[in-house]
């Protein structure tokens, strides 16, 4: 947390300075400035304080490998780095004239100093900062069954050899493609359901590894953060104490290493010496018994390619000949000969399988039997043998559509293909980010409509899938992802070789390749994931063929000299995102033929010259460069502009009038929140089918939404109304979301007759310090049915969402959130049912008698919330009843329940069984939590039950609390709360 000490002492260094000539002056409204600033200091000093010791205590911790930070902690860090980002911002203002009185003057300080007190008081509250790392032990990983009896030979071989004889290194070799990683997947499923008191480690090791890239693996395995340190031996000593300490068995593996000089040097130590490790056992995979050799494997297993009846049952399984009719005699005796060619190599058979899969014809076999023989030969690197018959599932992609192939002789179904080997090797891709790139790309045909597009690009990526040539996966965030084998890419990189150059790793390069390997026949460069600092003068590369260039994720990359692109005159696509570029150099304005210029992320990025030359630019990403002020110069000239993105909360950007008349094209536009969104001319975008940004009252609202209407198809959109709202961003901009923030309806409804729409396929709702509402939502609103996410926060005019004769099927909904809003009566929640919902919070409206009403129930008895996480509810006196009816939430972790001395019941569903005529019960099964405050002990004691037993087996999930506060704004607490403070 140095640099947020640093940003401190700067701005108010430069406050100090300024101050000086105004002394205690009191501006107008009657703020004392200095008191205001000391305020303020005082405030930015504790949460850094406080930052810096959670920081250290973390790491601390964490250095063992035995915890892990809590969830909440992490989140408060995030949230502190917000404000980091922030004040970042606000140091490059604070040199500007009038920025005393901007800042200090206004309500941006106290604003900010109401979010930092909060942080503060968060902090207050953490109790213990780490967890036991209990999940460390590791994930089961998707596979496929295993159909071939030598394959469950060595299963069973290896198991033995591990749980039985105790062997401590085993090294399982084989040609590529031949089922290495799927067999010791299965040992790593088996090893975590079978040993439970184990731990499993798994590590892919690429082809391009380097020694630093096989720590950082092993370190993120074990929860270990090494990000702070760079000298190799310490990493190993850190790494070594981290294994020692966990304290238990565990296995490591070690996917796909390859033959590599460093292997001579690197021995086990680099890696933490985990055989000194009392209790470890090591699994290496690799292509050469060799490396098992050199890493001391005591016992060596080959893998040997299927036999004939294994390769025809796993080609039957994956083709699905099993679900359809049998097969022609003719087709089979086809399909038999193809297998056959494969070489009992599983990952050749299932390619050739996927990509027959629907074709019945007797010639469409014997046609793909021939392309299959006549198929190119492999490479150095790989396999012959799989080579060939990975090339020939590349030919085979959309063998119908040839006339639609490009000048190359590829369709646009392989460009596709091509296009995802310029991620590193063993990327998960986000399905969102990769069909976003086929249409920047235009490798997606033209369609009317971009929805259209992106729905063809996700049938591109099924198709790829389905012919296994990728593979679907999710990423740490949930996302929807492909990964592509590392055979397959290396047969994608030597198809596109020598016009193709990736070298996109784990940072393992620091310099930018040397200008021989920048050939002029080069089309795409991806140097995505390195450790590039800067491009230097020197370096001009000869490449008028280059149409897309990545540099992406180059954390540490500041400056590329002007020479650099001055000969890259066909560049269409140029990404530097999640840089750390400063400015770009002047020949970027002369790439006339570029058509996508994304600079998402680059929060060092300080101004934009002008880019009146670049007319053919399609897409302009300027999400989250807080440091520009500015809308850069010739924005109004790109005529042809499609997606404009300036994503950014922190930096009061100036964004001038007329502007986005001219920009008439555009399908998607992403303006920041601190501007007021221009209606006029957001009403003349008839092509608009994405729109994020701020309204400044809810005519405006009105009227976007009423011509988002008149369109005829559906229209995503992320909209606040009203005042800026800061709020960590949830979503993708893949659903319809508004927040009315401090909106004032009162007098917009004396000027409007009408009932505010919201989008029928609205999916989060939130209204936050809003004044003027009527009584009942409803009356003020339409209330979609498809709401996700639905918020009401400081709302003091409502007292029920719904009328009572009003039955709105909340069908959809996963997180409800209702707090401080003191003349709330009635929700209106009522149904038999939330078959999605997640998390249910109600605090702080005191006159709610009852949560959830339940009606048309088939079963009296219950209320289904299969997917409920969270349940809070804080401060509600006049509580009587959570729920009408027993809650079935088998999924519930955590309850949070104090303020309600009226409550008599906890409508839990114990699971219970008959044994010997007798009911034993179980506490929820997925329940970690049930926290309550120090002083509701007796009332707790005092609840009702359905059986005596059902208290007792809650007892060990209980926690209680020390009387939590939390500061409210004094604007928002009127009526029963009179105080500037509230307990959850």
């Amino acid at each position: 947390m140095v640099m947020l000490e640093m940003l401190v002492c700067s701005i108010f260094s430069k406050i100090g300075d300024k101050l000086i000539d105004h002394g205690d002056r009191i501006v107008s409204g009657g703020l004392n400035i200095k008191s205001i600033s000391d305020s303020l200091k005082r405030s930015l000093d504790s949460l850094t304080a406080k930052a810096s010791d959670v920081d250290e205590q973390i790491k601390n911790s964490e250095l063992s490998g035995k915890k892990k930070r809590k969830r909440e902690v992490e989140d408060w860090l995030g949230q502190v780095k917000i404000i980091e980002t922030e004040l970042s911002a606000l140091e490059n203002e604070a040199d500007s004239e009038g920025f005393v009185s901007r800042f200090l003057g206004s309500d941006r300080a106290p604003k900010l100093q109401e979010r930092v007190d909060k942080l503060v008081e968060q902090s207050r509250h953490f109790g213990e900062l780490v967890l036991d790392a209990c999940d460390i032990r590791g994930e089961a990983l998707l596979t496929t069954k295993l159909i071939d009896k030598a394959f469950e030979e060595n299963v069973e071989r290896i198991w033995k050899l591990l749980v039985t004889d105790k062997v401590p290194s085993i090294g399982i070799y084989g040609m590529g493609g031949v089922g290495k990683t799927t067999l010791t997947k299965h040992i790593h499923n088996r090893l975590l359901e079978e040993l439970t008191q184990e731990c499993v480690f798994w590590i892919t090791v690429s082809q391009e590894f380097s020694i630093t890239m096989l720590q950082d693996g092993i370190a993120r395995a074990i929860k270990l953060d090494l990000s702070d340190e760079r000298d190799e031996d310490k990493r190993a000593a850190r790494l070594h104490k981290a294994l020692l300490s966990l304290g238990k068995k565990f296995v490591l593996i070690l996917d796909d290493l390859w033959e590599n000089d460093l292997w001579d040097d690197i021995i086990l130590e680099k890696v933490g010496d985990p055989l000194r490790v009392a209790g470890c056992q090591l699994i290496i995979t690799s292509r050469s018994s060799d490396v098992c050799r050199q890493m001391n494997c005591q016992e060596l297993i080959q893998v040997e390619p299927l036999d004939m009846d294994g390769a025809w049952n796993l080609f039957c399984e994956i083709h699905g000949r099993q679900r359809q009719t049998t097969l022609n005699p003719q087709v089979e005796e086809i399909a038999k000969f193809m297998v056959k060619m494969c070489d009992g190599l599983p990952l050749g058979i299932i390619t050739v399988a996927g990509s027959m899969r629907g074709v019945t014809a007797v010639h469409a076999w014997r046609d793909a039997m021939e392309e299959l023989q006549e198929s190119a030969t492999g490479n150095d690197r790989m396999d012959v043998k799989v080579f060939k018959v990975l090339k020939y599932s590349f030919d085979q992609l959309d063998p119908n559509h040839r006339r639609q192939r490009n000048e190359d002789g590829y369709t646009k179904l392989q460009h596709c293909f091509l296009y995802c080997a310029l991620y590193p090797e063993d990327s998960k891709i986000p399905r969102e980010e990769l069909v976003r790139r086929f249409i920047s790309e235009e490798l997606v045909e033209k369609r009317k409509r971009m929805k259209a597009q992106i729905d063809k690009g996700h049938t591109i990526l099924d198709k790829l899938v389905n012919v296994c040539l990728l593979e679907r996966t999710r990423d740490y965030r949930g996302r929807d992802c492909v990964k592509m084998h590392d055979l397959v890419r290396s047969m994608a990189l030597k198809i596109t070789e020598g016009k193709t150059m990736v070298k996109a790793g784990q940072y393992g390069l620091k310099e930018i390749p040397n200008e021989e390997v920048w050939t002029k026949d080069l089309e795409k460069v991806s140097l995505v994931y390195n450790n590039i600092e800067r491009i230097p003068d020197c370096v001009s590369p000869n490449c008028p063929k280059l149409s897309t260039l990545l540099l992406c994720r180059n954390a540490r990359l500041h400056y590329i000299a002007d020479s650099f692109f001055s000969k890259m005159h066909g560049l269409r696509t140029l990404d530097l995102s999640y840089t750390k570029i400063k400015e770009l150099p002047n020949s970027v304005f002369d790439l006339e033929s570029l058509k996508a210029l994304i600079l998402r992320q680059c929060r060092s990025l300080v101004c934009i010259s002008n880019l009146e030359k670049l007319k053919e630019l399609r897409e302009l990403d300027l999400s989250f460069t807080p440091i520009i002020r500015e809308v850069p110069q010739g924005l109004e000239k790109l005529v042809n502009l499609e997606f404009l993105s300036m994503r950014n909360f922190y930096q009061s950007v100036i964004f001038p009038t007329d502007v986005l008349v001219h920009l008439r094209k555009l399908k998607c536009l992403y303006l920041p929140y601190n501007v007021e969104a221009p209606i006029g001319e957001i009403e003349m975008l008839k092509e608009m089918e994405e729109f994020e940004g701020r309204f400044k009252d809810v005519p405006d609202f009105d009227r976007f939404i009423q011509s988002q209407k008149s369109k005829g198809y559906a229209v995503s959109y992320r909209i606040q109304v009203g005042k800026l709202y800061i709020e960590v961003l949830e979503n993708e901009m893949n659903f319809s979301s508004v927040v009315f923030s401090s909106t004032d309806f009162k007098t917009t409804r004396e000027e409007r007759e009408v009932v505010t729409l919201l989008a029928s396929d609205t999916q989060q709702l939130t209204f936050r310090e809003c004044e003027g509402l009527s009584k009942c939502l409803s009356d003020d609103f339409n209330i979609p049915s498809s709401l996700h996410i639905f918020k009401i926060e400081l709302c003091h005019g409502i007292e029920s969402i719904l009328k009572d004769e009003q039955l709105i099927m909340f069908s959809s909904l996963r997180r409800l959130c209702i707090s401080y809003c003191n003349k709330m009566k009635k929700l209106g929640l009522r149904g038999s049912g939330f078959p999605y919902l997640e998390e249910l919070r109600i605090k702080g409206c005191p006159d709610v008698e009852v949560i959830v009403q339940v009606v048309a129930l088939e079963d009296d008895e219950n209320l289904d919330l299969p997917k409920l996480k969270r349940l809070e509810v804080h401060n509600l006196p006049k509580l009587k009843n959570i729920c009408e009816a027993k809650m079935m939430c088998g999924s519930i972790e955590k309850i949070e329940l104090w303020g309600c001395p009226l409550l008599k019941k906890l409508p839990l569903h114990f699971p219970g069984e008959l044994v010997d005529g007798q009911m034993n019960y179980s506490p929820p099964p997925a329940l970690k939590e049930i926290k309550l405050m120090k002083n509701e002990r007796e009332w707790w004691e005092s609840l009702e039950w359905d059986h005596p037993s059902h208290r007792n087996l809650l007892q060990p999930f209980l926690t209680f609390e020390e009387s939590i506060m939390v500061n409210l704004p004094l604007s928002s607490i009127t009526g029963k709360y009179s105080s500037t403070t509230a307990a959850l």
